[in-house]
């Protein structure tokens, strides 16, 4: 059966690329204060043994360990559009060609769709300082109007690494990828249980003939990594090697000068563990519409009167915060 000109046969959106995966994975909690100044409390851990002390005499006190405090004032982000008045007399994207909605559905649904969206661009600058936390154990937050600042999570400058010479992952004759893995889990404050990589990295990893050997289950390993092409997903779980979980994580975003920017570079590695406990801090909104309250995201829709122009806006002081910086280990490999 023919159809006819008028008809819809679908709306083709672009594809987004982002995934929250980071967030998700090593950033579930979420705290929100009351004040404009985020605090970052860091506890030093108490690692030593206990005493050898004979019975007959008495037992010493020791120190409790103390804790310093750090205070962020968080940058504001500010996503704020134009509710274009053309848009709410067109027909939107899938409506019938004929109309079908009112202008004032309309209106409903392009805000509805403006707030959407700048939900993810909070989300996004929120994955973009998770990837930040964890590549390099700071976050360097600079806008316009603001200072520029560098929040230093304090990680041991050791969790950092930069492979070279016969090491670097490209030389498939002498680098040693296992052996990297269990070292850099020795690295770690607690033991790694995932490694996030990009797409080059993992190439070059299965690629050694070390890694193959365990995917023969005949040897009587229980190692299982997807060793084909990769898919299109922007996440990817690869499976097993050893008893660490391997990802390939391909999300992106676009940087202020327009350019596609992956949120894991490439050639890197990240090894954590879900014991970074990983926090994503709100700062209270400083908006009177919004009461002074501890919030997310406080969004909110507003008419000029002359010139009558209709703005919408989501505001956020945002800072992912590792409980554990050390945690996390960092590596490029080529």
């Amino acid at each position: 059966m023919p159809y006819d000109t008028e008809t819809i046969v679908g709306v083709i959106n672009g594809m987004d690329p982002f995934e929250p995966f980071l967030l998700a994975m090593f950033f579930p909690s979420v705290i929100t204060f009351e004040t404009s100044e985020i605090d970052i409390d860091v506890v030093a851990p108490d690692t030593g043994l206990a005493p050898f002390v004979s019975p007959y005499v008495a037992g010493k006190a020791d120190k409790a360990k103390g804790h310093s405090t750090n205070k962020f004032k968080p940058a504001y982000v500010k996503p704020k559009d134009v509710v274009d008045p053309e848009r709410v007399l067109k027909r939107r994207p899938g409506e019938n060609v004929s109309g079908g909605l009112t202008a004032a559905q309309r209106h409903d649904a392009i805000v509805a769709d403006i707030f959407d969206n700048q939900r993810k661009k909070v989300f996004r600058r929120l994955e973009w300082m998770a990837a930040q936390a964890m590549l390099t154990g700071k976050v360097l937050v600079s806008g316009e109007d603001y200072p520029t600042v560098e929040v230093d999570f304090q990680r041991d400058a050791g969790n950092t690494i930069t492979l070279a010479g016969q090491d670097v992952w490209s030389d498939t004759v002498n680098a040693t990828p296992l052996q990297d893995l269990e070292d850099w889990n020795a690295l770690s404050e607690a033991p790694i249980t995932d490694y996030v990589m990009d797409s080059l990295a993992y190439t070059k990893m299965i690629a050694f003939p070390e890694v193959k050997e365990l995917m023969d289950t005949r040897r009587g390993s229980e190692s299982n990594l997807e060793m084909g092409p990769d898919n299109a997903q922007w996440v990817s779980f690869k499976g097993w090697l050893g008893s660490f979980r391997i990802w390939v994580y391909k999300g992106y975003y676009t940087n202020s000068a327009g350019a596609k920017t992956n949120y894991i570079p490439d050639n890197t590695v990240m090894g954590a563990s879900v014991a970074v406990e990983g926090v994503r801090a709100f700062g209270a909104i400083l908006d009177g519409e919004a009461g002074y309250q501890a919030m997310e995201m406080f969004p909110k829709n507003w008419q000029n009167q002359d010139p009558a122009v209709e703005y919408a806006m989501t505001q956020s002081a945002p800072l992912a915060v590792p409980a554990r910086p050390n945690a996390v280990v960092s590596i490029t490999v080529d």
